[in-house]
């Protein structure tokens, strides 16, 4: 490189350096020295305008049902077909659109939107004896996009193929994260179209195999094509509308009934109605907000009030919960002119809370037409004009103008498109940013040469930025480290507390039951959870307690319910680890403590703490039903545990007989090889 070339480069990176601005001038040298980061950046900025339009992935629970699930015991057989879910159409149709939606669990470490999704699987379209007739697509390491984390699978079919219903064949599934003796293949939904209309709708479904987990009400065969998924509504952004739904007035029972009618404007032909929930206002109230329990729809040739004479058509609905999820009522053909909708039970969840009926849209289709868009509405008992979040209302006209919540409501299958164009962008997103990162670590590197050619000026630059970045960033870091630290104490550690103490009082009011002792249970943990990570994210000062206090605190929060006992020596209770060591020896604990409650029926544990010679002694012990001799040899048993005393590099120790507990022993070196230290 030239002296010229060297001069030109300090004057791209001077004005950066003296203003101290967090502007990159690692980018700016690359952009000077090669064409391809702008070019990069334009497509980013592409990628960004468009974004906005297309329909967002929700993060928090939906509601509604969870689909379908399977789990398979032991080694998993590799023959062809073994690992299937078949799907059977109630008619055949032309299928130009397979799509499939990711099942998610909700358990003690957060959401996994990708629960059950075999790693390798294909998808076919079968014919009337259930031969194959099209193989649709074939997904190998279905896991490996970083920014997939729930999005549907979809397939577009070209040229359409006539189709009696489609398969589902898995050729390798992820273990069960709760019991890893157990592989598992699960879907939310699946969803085959001809045109807008869904052919796998209440379809026949049957797997080869395996066995269901232990949660009916969240999982069966019906439930992959029910309509319901972990997606939301199918509404994506448009122009802006203040209206978000239509609200009753509050009753003092849900027995008390209110209704609407809407008026068509002239006699229409309809087969189905689908009701859209209200989008919950606050996120302490389940999926489902207002959602009536039970309902009549009655269809009019003229105004319902001219009442001489019986509806054309009446249909009484008994629902359950669909979370956030459209709730479709096939109505066969239909003739009139205004339909009416009696809540006969209206939504009412807390005994302290008012009875009321809440819906965002309401649509009577045709088809997949909306043949009741823009109708008018009238009501027994409107709650009137109602603020909502932002400048947005409950409004009565809101029924009928085909927007939920969030959007304009569209069919399934443009929604499951816009939100498979959204995965392309943001898959292409990331490997653009991926490529620019390489770009310009390619060039801070050739930099550094530079540097060294330009001698004394260079050393300094070398000396200085990096030292003003740390430092900046060192600063930031501990900021962030401890408003996050504050936020989990302060909020989310309040409101799991809250969780416990309702569940408690629910508990003493209703008597015990195993959801109650589920949701204390999982309570208790996350707020374990949660304290760890406050005390990890605060290190140093005098308001952290020491190692073995966080561990006693830990067991008394998750063994509430039984009879414990911790003990400690007094070199334990002085005695400091690293954080990194520490983090490993609490989720050792945790997840010990999480196999107990959750497998072995114990009345009494005890924790007993140690440090002696170097070492330091844990030991964990349960009355309960222990474990026989040939499934703690397998490796699969306390993998986890395994795996923390790996990273701890120190020794584990189960012990058990059936019916005679279970004694876990941990011991950890305290020299500094281990980059451990005790006082």
């Amino acid at each position: 490189m030239t002296r010229r070339r060297c001069f030109e480069i300090l004057l791209i990176l001077l004005p950066g350096l003296l203003s101290g601005q967090e502007a990159s001038w690692e980018y700016r040298l690359a952009n000077s020295l090669s064409a391809r980061p702008g070019k990069i950046e334009k497509e980013l900025q592409a990628i960004e305008a468009e974004l906005p339009g297309l329909p967002n992935l929700p993060v928090g629970d939906q509601g509604g049902t969870g689909g379908l699930a399977i789990r398979y015991g032991g080694p998993l057989l590799k023959q062809e077909g073994e690992l299937s879910i078949t799907v059977r159409f109630k008619a055949p149709g032309m299928a130009d659109l397979i799509a499939l939606v990711p099942a998610r669990r909700y358990g003690v470490y957060g959401p996994n939107p990708d629960f059950g999704t075999p790693e390798a699987f294909s998808v076919y379209l079968i014919g009337e004896t259930g031969q194959t007739v099209a193989k649709i697509a074939e997904v190998n390491g279905a896991g490996t996009n970083p920014v997939r984390s729930g999005h549907p699978y979809v397939f577009p079919v070209s040229p359409p193929v006539q189709a009696w219903g489609m398969k589902i064949i898995a050729e390798k599934l992820p273990l069960d994260s709760d019991d890893s003796d157990h592989h598992v293949h699960a879907w939310a939904e699946a969803l085959a179209f001809q045109g807008d209309h869904n052919l796998a709708r209440g379809a026949e479904v049957d797997n080869s195999g395996g066995s269901p987990p232990p949660a009916p009400w969240q999982w069966s065969n019906d439930y992959l094509v029910d309509g319901q998924t972990p997606l939301g509504l199918p509404e994506i952004p448009g122009e802006l509308h203040a209206n978000v739904g239509w609200m009753s007035d509050a009753r003092d029972s849900a027995r008390d009934p209110v209704w609407f009618e809407l008026d068509l404007g002239g006699v229409r032909e309809f087969d189905s109605i689908r009701l859209f929930p209200a989008k919950r206002p606050t996120s302490d109230l389940p999926s489902g907000f207002g959602f009536p329990k039970n309902f009549v729809i009655s269809v009019w040739d003229g105004q319902p009030k001219e009442r001489g004479r019986m509806p054309l058509v009446e249909k009484r609905i008994e629902t359950a919960n669909p979370g956030h999820n459209p709730f479709l009522v096939s109505m066969g053909p239909c003739k009139g002119s205004h339909v009416r909708i009696e809540i006969t039970e209206l939504w009412k969840v807390y005994e302290k809370f008012p009875a009321f009926a809440a819906l965002s849209e309401v649509e009577i289709l045709k088809g997949e037409t909306n043949v009741g868009l823009g109708s008018l509405v009238r009501t027994s008992g409107m709650a009137g004009t109602i603020i909502s979040s932002g400048s947005q209302y409950w409004s009565l006209a809101s029924l009928t103008d085909g927007y939920g919540p969030e959007g304009k409501l569209v069919s399934d299958r443009s929604w499951l498109l816009s939100l498979n164009h959204r995965l392309e962008l943001e898959t292409s997103r990331y490997h653009l940013q991926k490529e620019r990162d390489e770009i310009v670590g390619m060039w801070r590197r050739s930099l550094l040469a530079t540097v060294v050619i330009l001698g004394a000026v260079g050393a300094v630059v070398l000396v200085a930025l990096p030292l003003r970045y740390r430092l900046r960033s060192k600063r930031q870091l501990e900021e962030v480290r401890d408003r996050i630290a504050g936020d989990l104490h302060d909020e989310v550690g309040s409101n799991l507390g809250s969780i416990q103490m309702f569940a408690d009082l629910a508990e003493r009011r209703t008597g015990g039951s195993g959801e109650l002792k589920n949701i204390q249970r999982i309570a208790a943990e996350t707020v374990s959870a949660v304290r760890d990570i406050v005390w990890l994210l605060r290190p140093g000062g005098d308001h952290r307690i020491a190692t073995v206090e966080h561990l006693r605190e830990t067991c008394s929060i998750m063994l509430e319910t039984h009879d414990w006992k911790f003990t400690a020596n007094e070199p334990a209770w002085a005695c400091e680890m690293s954080d990194d060591a520490n983090r490993n020896l609490f989720l050792y604990v945790r997840e010990a403590l999480h196999n107990i409650l959750r497998h072995a029926e114990a009345a009494k544990v005890q924790v007993q703490v140690e440090v002696a010679r170097g070492q330091f002694h844990l030991v964990i012990a349960d009355d309960g039903r222990g474990i026989d001799a040939e499934r703690l040899a397998r490796p699969a048993t306390f993998r986890a545990l395994r795996k923390r005393a790996e990273a701890l590099q120190a020794s584990f120790t189960p012990k058990s007989e059936p019916g005679q507990g279970t004694e876990l022993t941990l011991v950890i070196p305290l020299d500094p090889k281990h980059a451990l230290h005790g006082k």
